[in-house]
């Protein structure tokens, strides 16, 4: 489910002739990682209600949330007795990839009347802020985040670093590189660079951002400028929110886009002979939302 091969999952799934809740769990979490969510809900119905434990609850809702089931996700979420820190979390996740910030802060409030608070929540509200452009929301959270978690260096890393990409959205891009050197310089630590990596005809290769280091490099990029001027043709804008700094004088908003490392790893399956039938690409980091 995880390298996204469903059809192979199904088949182990549907050989095995004893089913018990880790393997119902694990296909609900294949379909859920790969957009299936109607699948994820039919396959977790089966469940004898028993059966079901905190693991087939977080893998099922966290599909919904993947797959923008809101309904789903509330009918679920709701007949469940036990509702223990994850899988309130992943409700939280899910309300806030829907843009239902005061829902989501709703379950937060009622989780911390009885709880401490959860970064994890925060950040997943914080996400969503992100991708929702809300600053002002985005503020209120991130100032919570520093106020209440001191010494979760690496979230508030990754909090700073959502907070900057809402200001760059807006090109305040000065702004965005102040409180990410900032909180850089406080924290102590670094930030992850993005790598993604993908195979083609048996050669396994890896990404960063404008990479030039494979011997292909110019293949790669013509390749990308030839997917670019198809989408235009066909009305595709280049969404410049997801910019996260100031421009050189010889970028484009589309060459810089066209660089993020999921594109080119992309290209350079297409330019393989013979092109592969499946293309599989992993990051260690989020997939960016203008791929």
């Amino acid at each position: 489910g995880k390298a996204g091969s469903v059809d192979k999952a199904e088949n182990i799934f549907k050989s095995i002739t004893h089913h018990n809740i880790i393997i119902h769990s694990s296909m609900i979490n294949a379909y859920g990682l790969n957009g299936m969510g109607y699948e994820a809900v039919e396959l977790y119905k089966r469940i004898p209600n028993d059966e079901r434990d905190e693991i087939s609850h977080i893998c099922v809702l966290n599909a919904c949330s993947h797959s923008g089931l809101l309904d789903e996700a509330h009918n679920i979420f709701n007949r469940i007795h036990t509702k223990t820190e994850k899988i309130i979390t992943t409700m939280v996740d899910c309300l806030s990839r829907l843009f239902l910030f005061d829902e989501a802060q709703s379950l937060i409030d009622n989780y911390e009347k009885m709880n401490p608070p959860s970064i994890i929540m925060y950040m997943a509200m914080l996400s969503g802020a992100r991708n929702h452009r809300n600053r002002q929301l985005a503020e209120k959270i991130y100032d919570r985040m520093k106020s209440v978690f001191p010494g979760e260096k690496q979230s508030l890393l990754s909090g700073a670093i959502l907070l900057s990409n809402i200001y760059s959205s807006f090109g305040e891009y000065e702004l965005a590189m102040d409180i990410r050197s900032k909180q850089k310089n406080e924290l102590g630590i670094n930030i992850k660079v993005g790598v993604t990596w993908t195979m083609a005809n048996g050669e396994l290769v890896e990404f960063k951002a404008h990479d030039m280091s494979h011997p292909r490099s110019s293949e790669i990029y013509a390749e990308l400028d030839r997917l670019a001027l198809l989408l235009l043709k066909h009305g595709h804008t280049f969404d410049s929110s997801w910019i996260t700094r100031k421009l050189d004088t010889y970028e484009s908003i589309q060459s810089v886009l066209c660089g993020h490392s999921e594109k080119l790893a992309i290209a350079f399956n297409l330019i393989q002979r013979p092109i592969p039938s499946i293309i599989q690409i992993t990051k260690n980091l989020r997939i960016c939302g203008d791929y």
